[in-house]
């Protein structure tokens, strides 16, 4: 016997996908404005100096979302709501860039690049040989 297979809701289903991917946006928004008050916020205590550890917070918050969405999506894919499951997954695949581009914010912020050295001027660094420059005639 063929197993029950759930009746095709088309409409209902699109308009659950739009709706589920709304909040789910509202809530990434949320975390995101949160986030960003959080280092508003450590803007004004005091940092020892030297390195700082990276900031792995706003990497588990967008990676728990983008898992709950990747669930979400699965169930959804389970109970026959198809539109609503792909539009789950392509939330999630956003998501899952969020937080890989998170990930790399943080990890350069943690690392940053070392200060180009100080450019002295002088006299051999001049290559200028066509005549009449500073490099033949310095002062002049």
């Amino acid at each position: 016997m063929a197993p029950h297979r759930p009746p095709v809701r088309t409409g209902a289903d699109i308009l659950t996908c739009v709706v589920v991917l709304f909040l789910e946006g509202a809530l990434v928004l949320v975390a995101a404005f949160t986030l960003g008050m959080r280092r508003w916020a450590e803007g004004y205590d005091p940092r020892p100096p030297g390195r700082q550890p990276m900031d792995w917070l706003p990497v588990i918050v967008f990676g728990a979302i983008t898992v709950g969405v990747l669930v979400l999506g699965g169930l959804m894919l389970r109970w026959g709501w198809n539109w609503s499951a792909w539009g789950q997954f392509f939330g999630a695949g956003l998501l899952l860039l969020a937080t890989l581009l998170t990930a790399h914010e943080e990890w350069s912020r943690a690392r940053p690049a070392p200060p180009a050295p100080a450019v002295t001027p002088s006299e051999a660094r001049c290559v200028c040989r066509s005549g009449g420059g500073p490099c033949e005639y310095p002062g002049g």
